[in-house]
C-alpha cells in the first residue's frame, strides 16, 4: 500500500493540522464570515517626533540590530513611557516578547493597552500575557474587550480568543474561560463555533462534538461546523461519521474544491479509493492544470490497477511540467507491469541527471537490464553512467554489487562492497549491505563489525538492529543478546514484518512457542513471504500442528521454490 501512503502525503490538508475553517461560516449564508486577524488599528494619538526622541529610538532600534533584544525592549518601553506614544509602547511588547522576558513584556503591554485603549492588537497581547502570568481574571476582561472591539463582529473576536486560548498549557482553565465567555453570547452562533474549535485544538474531541451537535441542530447551514465535525471525527477515528458529515457539507457548497478535496482524501484514507477516485475526476475536469489533484489521480488510478488511466493522468503531468522525475519513474514501472521492458529503461534513462531520483531511476534500469540481457550487459550500463556528486559514485557500488549478487558472483560483490567501504567508510547502506552479503559467505564477524559500526552512528538504525539480532539469533548461541536488538527494533517498528518476523524466530529460539506463534502469524499476515512462512511452520509442526504447517510450507513453495530457508526447512522436517 506504498501509494496510499503517498496519496496520504500529497493530499494531506492543512485543515488536519490547524483548526483554520475553510469560510468561517455564518449560519444561514455562504458568504465570508468574520476572520480571526487583526484589522488595521484605530488612529492614536500623534507623538511630535522631538530631536531627544529620535536619539532613544535610533538607541533602541540600534540594539534591536545587534541582536540585544533585552536592551532594545528596555530602550523602547523607556521611550514609550516618557513620550506617551502607543506605537512605541507596541513596539517595546513586540521586543520583549521576542527576548523572552515576559515581565517587561506585561509592562509594555500594559502601557500600549492603556494608551491605545481601542486597540484590538493591544487587547489581544495584554490579555495572553496576563494569562501567562496566572492572572486569568484580568486577562478575560480584556478577552471581553477583544470581542467587543472585533471590526467583524463578535464571531471574529471568539475566533481570536479561540487561538489565543490554545496555547494556553493549562487546558482545564482555556476551556472554562472560554465557556464563559460564551455565556455571555448564547445567541451567537459562531461564539459556539469558537468554543468547539478550541475544543477540538486542545483534544476535547467528545465535547467538540457535543458543542457541534448543538450548534447544527440550531443553525443546521453552518457550513464550517459541519466540516469541524468531520475533521472532529475523523480525529477520533470515526471514518463513517467523518464522510458524512463532509458530504453533507459538500452538497451544500458542490462547487466547494477545497472541501472536495477534503472528502476525497478522507475517502483514500477509508480506503474507498473507487469513490476517492471519482471525487479526484471531478477535480481534475473542474482544474486540469493543478498539478497535485493529477498527481493524486494517477497514484489512484495506478492502485487500482488502471494502467491507461494512469499513464494518461502521467503524461499529462509531464505537459504541465510539474513532477516530472516522478511522473517518468512512474511511466516506467507502468511499461514493467505491461513486460515492456525496453520502454521502461527508456523512461528511467530519461530522468536528469541533475535529478535527486536519478540514481534510483538508473539502478532500476540496471535491473531490467540485468533480467532481459544479462549480468555483463548491466554492469557495463552503470558503469557507464555520468555521475555527478559523492552520493551516486557509492549509489553505483551499491548497484553493481547487488547486480553481482543477483548474479551468485558473491565473492565479486564482495570485492565492489570492500572498496566502496573504503571510499565511504561511513556509508550506512554500504556498510549494511556489506553486512548482508556477509551473512551469506557465512563471514559473521564481518557482519558484525559492520552492524555494530552502523548502530554506533544511529543507535536506532532499525534494520541494523534487527539484522544483528536475528543474525546472533538464528546463527549464534547469543540467543538472549539478540533478542535484546530485536526487541530494540520492534519497539521502532512494530508493525515491520520482517522484525515482527524476528522476534518470532527469538521467542522461538527461546523455547517460548505461544509467543513465538503469536509473533510469526502477525508478521505473516503483512507479508507472507517463504521466510516467515518457514519460520511459522517450523513452529507450528513443533507444536504438533503438522496439517496447517504443512499447507503454508505448500503455499510458500509454490510462490518461492528456491527460497534458501524454505527448503532448508522442508528438507529438515518435511522431505
Amino acid at each position: 500500500m506504498r501509494i496510499i501512503r503517498w496519496l496520504g502525503i500529497v493530499l494531506l490538508g492543512s485543515w488536519l493540522l490547524s483548526g483554520c475553517s475553510l469560510n468561517p461560516a455564518q449560519p444561514e449564508t455562504s458568504s465570508p464570515a468574520p476572520q480571526p486577524l487583526a484589522e488595521p488599528a484605530p488612529p492614536v494619538r500623534e507623538v511630535p517626533l522631538s530631536a531627544e526622541l529620535l536619539y532613544q529610538i535610533l538607541i533602541a532600534e540600534f540594539a534591536a540590530q545587534q541582536g540585544e533584544l533585552h536592551l532594545a525592549a528596555q530602550a523602547y518601553l523607556q521611550t514609550a513611557i516618557t513620550s506617551r506614544d502607543a506605537r512605541l509602547a507596541n513596539r517595546a511588547t513586540r521586543m520583549a516578547v521576542y527576548s523572552r522576558d515576559l515581565n517587561l513584556a506585561l509592562q509594555a503591554a500594559e502601557l500600549w493597552a492603556e494608551l491605545a485603549p481601542e486597540q484590538l492588537e493591544a487587547r489581544q497581547s495584554l490579555a495572553a500575557l496576563l494569562l501567562r502570568h496566572g492572572q486569568a481574571d484580568a486577562a478575560v476582561a480584556h478577552m471581553q474587550q477583544v470581542i467587543t472591539l472585533a471590526p467583524q463582529g463578535p464571531g471574529q473576536g471568539f475566533m481570536i480568543i479561540s487561538n489565543l486560548l490554545s496555547q494556553e498549557n493549562d487546558r482545564q482553565l482555556a476551556m472554562q474561560i472560554m465557556e464563559q465567555l460564551v455565556a455571555q453570547y448564547p445567541d451567537e452562533p459562531l461564539a459556539h463555533y469558537a468554543h468547539a474549535h478550541l475544543a477540538s485544538q486542545l483534544g476535547e474531541n467528545e465535547l467538540a462534538l457535543l458543542v457541534l451537535d448543538r450548534l447544527l441542530a440550531q443553525s443546521p447551514r453552518m457550513l464550517d461546523a459541519r466540516v469541524l465535525q468531520g475533521r472532529v471525527h475523523h480525529a477520533m477515528g470515526n471514518q463513517a461519521e467523518a464522510l458524512e458529515s463532509i458530504l453533507r457539507a459538500l452538497r451544500q457548497q458542490p462547487d466547494n474544491h477545497q472541501m472536495r478535496m477534503i472528502y476525497a482524501r478522507m475517502l483514500v484514507d477509508a480506503q474507498q479509493l473507487e469513490e476517492a477516485r471519482r471525487q479526484f475526476r471531478i477535480l481534475v475536469k473542474n482544474q486540469p492544470d493543478d498539478s497535485d489533484i493529477v498527481y493524486a489521480l494517477a497514484l489512484l488510478a495506478m492502485e487500482l490497477g488502471d494502467l491507461d488511466e494512469a499513464e494518461s493522468s502521467f503524461l499529462q503531468l509531464l505537459k504541465l511540467g510539474e513532477r516530472s522525475d516522478e511522473a517518468r519513474i512512474a511511466l516506467g514501472q507502468l511499461a514493467e507491469q505491461r513486460q515492456q521492458g525496453n520502454e521502461a529503461i527508456e523512461w528511467y534513462r530519461s530522468i536528469s541527471p541533475n535529478s535527486e531520483r536519478y540514481m534510483d531511476a538508473q539502478l532500476q534500469a540496471a535491473q531490467l537490464i540485468f533480467r532481459q540481457q544479462g549480468l555483463t550487459a548491466a554492469l557495463s550500463f552503470l558503469r557507464g553512467l555520468s555521475l555527478h556528486s559523492q552520493e551516486d559514485i557509492a549509489q553505483r557500488y551499491l548497484g553493481e554489487a547487488e547486480l553481482l549478487a543477483a548474479g551468485g558472483q558473491l565473492e565479486q560483490a564482495m570485492e565492489v562492497y570492500d572498496e566502496g567501504v573504503a571510499l565511504f567508510l561511513n556509508h550506512p547502506e554500504l556498510r549494511y549491505g556489506r553486512a548482508l552479503l556477509a551473512e551469506k559467505l557465512d563471514r559473521l564477524e564481518q557482519l558484525e563489525q559492520d552492524l555494530r559500526r552502523i548502530l554506533a552512528s544511529n543507535p536506532e538504525h532499525v534494520h541494523a538492529l534487527n539484522a544483528l539480532g536475528y543474525t546472533l539469533v538464528d546463527r549464534t548461541a547469543r540467543v538472549e543478546e539478540g533478542f535484546d536488538y530485536i526487541q530494540r527494533a520492534y519497539q521502532l517498528s512494530p508493525s515491520d514484518p520482517a522484525i515482527l518476523d524476528s522476534m518470532g524466530w527469538a521467542y522461538f529460539r527461546l523455547g517460548q512457542l505461544n509467543e513465538a506463534l503469536s509473533y510469526l502469524r502477525q508478521g505473516y499476515a503483512i507479508m507472507p513471504d517463504a521466510e516467515i512462512a518457514a519460520h511459522l511452520g517450523e513452529v507450528l509442526w513443533t507444536m504438533g500442528q503438522h496439517e496447517e504447517a504443512l499447507q503454508i510450507w505448500r503455499k510458500a513453495e509454490q510462490q518461492d521454490p528456491e527460497h534458501r530457508v524454505l527448503r532448508e526447512t522442508l528438507q529438515r522436517l518435511a522431505p
